[in-house]
């Protein structure tokens, strides 16, 4: 029963010990976070199932999502790349983009589009 009951605080311990090192959060990252969810949410609207095109009228493909990078700094937009530039999904920063009359374009070239790497599901 001892030995049970030692197993049972050196368990208890550990996850203690492991909660303690977690990274804590404050609230102005929390803030920050929010604010970035809310811009991704608010172009879904604008930007979902748009053509994106790049230089010569050429066209990339469809804007599929808008989200929030993995760093957390940078909102990106997943477009389902044509299949005749590699197909798959790729991530766009937002800044990149821009609206020239009534097309979604950015500055790229056919091979440089091509060279982006896949976005991961």
């Amino acid at each position: 029963m001892l030995r049970f009951v030692c197993a049972v605080v050196g368990i208890l311990m550990t996850f203690a010990a492991g909660a303690g090192a977690q990274e804590g959060r404050s609230p102005l990252s929390d803030q920050a976070d929010a604010r970035m969810q809310l811009g991704a949410a608010s172009l879904i609207p604008t930007l979902r199932g748009r053509r994106l095109y790049a230089d010569q009228k050429l066209v990339v493909g469809y804007v599929r999502d808008v989200r929030v990078s993995k760093d957390g700094n940078t909102l990106i937009v997943v477009v389902a790349r044509r299949r005749w530039l590699g197909g798959g999904e790729i991530a766009i920063p937002v800044p990149l983009l821009r609206q020239q009359d009534n097309d979604l374009t950015i500055t790229a070239t056919r091979q440089s589009i091509r060279q982006i790497p896949l976005f991961p599901p």
